[in-house]
């Protein structure tokens, strides 16, 4: 939402909405497209988000629809490859990676179809266009794109060398070299709106490890052969349901049938084995990239992309054949001339309708599986609907706004202004240093040297100080005795003497450990760090409390950790230099406050 706001705030989507000077950590496609929408129907971005969804679920349906029609060239297994592939209980989609999933993945597959079938400049046109979009779409589908095309150039080359050796290869270059030539001045130009700065002026050199932060640790080879494993249970041996035990039993016949049986439409058959092969390779690539480059690409996200695309493929060539089957049977045996004839169309319409039947249950049932989904039933909090309106009348798109790290999230998701610390997932940017700024504003909140706080807060150009009753839980847990509970997502940094030191310099407590950077994501099969975290020593004692649990919205803060909030959580030599331009009180007791930091 921080993107769509900034986009709708009049920034540059090509450009961090959330750090002045970093790239787009959420992809901006799905951003320009929903801003555009907020606008075309003066809807502001949560409930612009809401709407969008509905586009996205017709557009992607017809998007999938025409893909499947132009491969199977049935419109019955086109209708059922919809239901499979854009089903209703995936829905609402409010993210980039969704929509990449249902608009973008669809596109790719259909414009390289056409080039496989077909070698017109417009459709080389084509495939470089959807190229460039996925790589301001989402990162991770553009490499798994790169990896496809690639795969089947080779292909192509392959069988010219077996055809003719050199000259074979030579003559596909110079009957191609137009094709080529049009799809790389597409894709390079529109990729190069958010490739450029990762490529020409960080050198894609990052700041810190993204691959390994909170994705599955392939760099383990126990992982990387559980996730084979576990992948192949998933797509052809899923019989813990109806849903997957039919999916599984399609997989099955169309892998045999691919590899065994012959058929008519070789170009088909080669297309699917060859996407079936690409996206294997796309996913697993980690058995390479891992020992030679010590990085992935993300395969949970590269399998949800492209092995699911593959697989849906692979059902769907089975259903087609299984459909010629009963169409040649049928034709053969009463010559077009009875009732039967029509019970393909009524099987295919059971299918159909089971299908469709399962995805709508899913969708009503899904508020009871997600253990988080109740809470979006929930209203905005009034004091953030506040904050946003004045942020939007008083401060620009780049004004920066300083708090506790998903304090700063928020501010960010519900007015798209810049901020000086974030949530390191939600931030995504590996170009930006992420733990230099978490112990700079460390400094600024608990260091004793204020000189060094005011150089600080004007190297980040910072204007504004964010608080609200829940920072401190936020960062901690902390029980009624004062002792630290659980960890959440306190400032944070990477282990090193220049940190420790720096730390040391401005009498700032830290905590060494070796733990997750993302607390969301903590589990044995993610890789721990060594870092350093700024301690819960450094907040001011104050016997003032916020009490505010009688309010219907806030009851999770009758918990005894939250007992108690510091109202300034960070040192009296800041105070001076602040302002209060605005607040949300309930009962008389200000919860939130947003402070104008007056520095010369």
């Amino acid at each position: 939402m921080g993107s769509v706001n900034h986009i709708l705030s009049g920034g540059n989507p090509f450009e961090s909405s959330s750090m002045i000077g970093g790239i787009p950590g959420y992809l901006p496609l799905y951003g320009i497209l929903c801003a555009g929408f907020c606008k075309l129907f003066g809807l502001d971005a949560f409930n612009g988000m809401i709407y969008f969804s509905l586009v996205i679920f017709a557009l992607s349906s017809l998007i999938w629809f025409n893909a499947f029609k132009k491969i199977f060239k049935n419109e019955w297994v086109s209708v059922i490859g919809v239901v499979l592939a854009n089903g209703i209980s995936i829905y609402p989609i409010l993210k980039y990676t969704e929509f990449t999933k249902q608009i973008m993945i669809p596109l790719f597959i259909l414009a390289l179809y056409l080039t496989f079938t077909s070698k017109k400049p417009l459709n080389y046109a084509f495939l470089g266009m959807i190229y460039g979009l996925l790589a301001i779409s989402h990162t991770v589908a553009f490499v798994g794109a790169t990896l496809t095309i690639a795969t089947f150039i080779i292909y192509e080359l392959y069988k010219k060398y077996n055809s003719d050796k050199i000259k074979g290869i030579k003559s596909y270059l110079i009957e191609n070299w137009k094709n080529l030539s049009t799809f790389g001045i597409f894709g390079a130009s529109i990729s190069m709106l958010y490739w450029y700065k990762p490529i020409f002026v960080y050198k894609l050199s990052s700041f810190y490890d993204r691959t390994h932060m909170d994705t599955l640790d392939v760099g383990d080879q126990s992982i990387q052969l559980a996730f084979v494993k576990n992948s192949f249970f998933n797509y052809f041996l899923n019989f813990n349901s109806p849903i997957g035990t039919f999916t599984s039993l399609l997989v099955i016949y169309g892998t045999l049938s691919l590899v065994f049986k012959r058929n008519s439409d070789e170009y088909r058959k080669n297309f699917i084995k060859l996407f079936g092969l690409s996206s294997v390779i796309s996913t697993f690539c980690y058995f390479i990239t891992e020992p030679l480059l010590k990085m992935n690409f993300i395969p949970t996200y590269m399998s949800s992309f492209y092995i699911t695309s593959a697989i849906l493929l692979i059902s769907l060539y089975s259903i087609s054949l299984i459909y010629e089957t009963l169409k040649n049977k049928i034709n053969n045996r009463l010559n077009n001339d009875s009732n039967l004839y029509e019970n393909r169309y009524m099987i295919f319409g059971v299918i159909f309708i089971l299908l469709t039947t399962n995805t709508l249950y899913s969708f009503v049932e899904k508020p009871n599986n997600d253990q988080w989904l109740h809470l979006a039933y929930l209203e905005i909090p009034e004091c953030y609907n506040s904050l946003e309106n004045y942020l939007e009348k008083n401060t620009d798109e780049n004004d920066v706004i300083l708090s506790s790290k998903m304090l700063s999230s928020v501010v960010n998701s519900v007015s798209g202004r810049k901020v000086m610390v974030n949530h390191w997932a939600q931030q995504n940017d590996p170009y930006m240093d992420l733990s230099q700024r978490d112990i700079d504003a460390a400094i600024i909140f608990y260091g004793n040297d204020t000189p060094k706080k005011l150089e600080l807060i004007k190297k980040y150009n910072v204007s504004y100080l964010y608080w609200d009753y829940y920072w401190i839980n936020l960062e901690y847990g902390i029980d009624k005795n004062g002792n630290i509970a659980n960890i959440r997502d306190p400032l944070l940094a990477y282990s090193n003497e220049y940190v420790k030191n720096k730390l040391k310099e401005n009498n700032v407590s830290s905590i060494e450990m070796n733990t997750w950077v993302n607390p969301g994501v903590r589990s044995e099969n993610v890789r721990k760090f060594d870092l350093i975290i700024i301690s819960p020593k450094n907040y001011p004692r104050s016997d003032k409390t916020v009490d505010i649990s009688s309010n219907f919205y806030l009851n999770i803060l009758k918990s005894p950790e939250n007992y108690r909030n510091s109202i300034k959580p960070w040192k009296e030599d800041l105070n001076p230099y602040l302002e209060e331009v605005w607040n949300y009180s309930i009962d008389g007791q200000e919860i939130a406050v947003l402070y104008k930091i007056q520095v010369e």
